[in-house]
């Protein structure tokens, strides 16, 4: 088959999920979704047990994701991010006080914010967040080191983690993608960048910090 028959051919897919994404133009999704198709339909074995619209998926979704993350309007939200921490602060907080859920207009009153910010800010996060949950659930845990950079990661989403990473000077950037991208040991990892395991924990443990920080930002 080719390629413009195939995109013919599964275009309702493509713009199916290309409506999970927001601030991203759909022109620019339908794209990529058609580069993951391509990419499906050339590496699909017919002798596998998944349906081939079902391999599809995982690939089209997945050069969406890759847009999107790279896109400036859908990072405009690290500021929300941290008001949605807020928020999810204040709901346990008035929580325990109240003894039960509080309202959005008692969580507005509580953190002296406007209702329209609060629903803007609970609407964006809760996309980029299912947009981080499923492109999880296809392809593993895309970013391990969000376990390991010591505080509550309810909030922080992987693209919050990757602009982390891609503030680090270039040793700081090999030494984390080294340890928790390919899953080597710091002696492993040394032996990699020709260095010493006591340099290697230095680097990954101020990497680390240098993540924190920006985050908290």
């Amino acid at each position: 088959m080719d390629e413009y028959s195939l995109t013919l051919k599964y275009e309702k897919l493509i713009y199916k999920i290309a409506k999970k994404f927001y601030n991203v133009e759909l022109d620019d999704l339908y794209q990529a979704g058609c580069i993951g198709l391509i990419k499906a339909y050339r590496n699909y074995d017919e002798a596998s047990s998944a349906s081939f619209i079902n391999y599809a998926y995982k690939y089209i979704f997945g050069e969406m994701y890759d847009l999107a993350n790279k896109s400036r309007d859908i990072k405009l939200n690290k500021a929300y991010l941290k008001l949605y921490k807020k928020i999810e602060e204040a709901r346990m907080a008035l929580a325990h006080r109240i003894g039960r859920m509080p309202s959005s207009d008692e969580i507005c009153s509580y953190l002296e914010i406007d209702s329209s910010l609060y629903l803007e800010v609970v609407t964006l996060t809760s996309k980029m967040m299912s947009l981080d949950d499923e492109y999880q659930t296809l392809n593993g845990d895309y970013l391990p080191i969000k376990e390991c950079i010591g505080e509550s990661t309810d909030y922080i989403t992987n693209m919050m983690i990757e602009d982390g990473i891609d503030s680090l000077d270039d040793m700081e950037q090999k030494v984390i993608k080294i340890r928790y991208f390919e899953d080597l040991t710091q002696m492993e990892t040394a032996k990699a960048l020709g260095i010493s395991q006591v340099k290697v924990s230095r680097i990954e443990n101020k990497g680390k910090q240098k993540i924190k920080e920006f985050i908290a930002a």
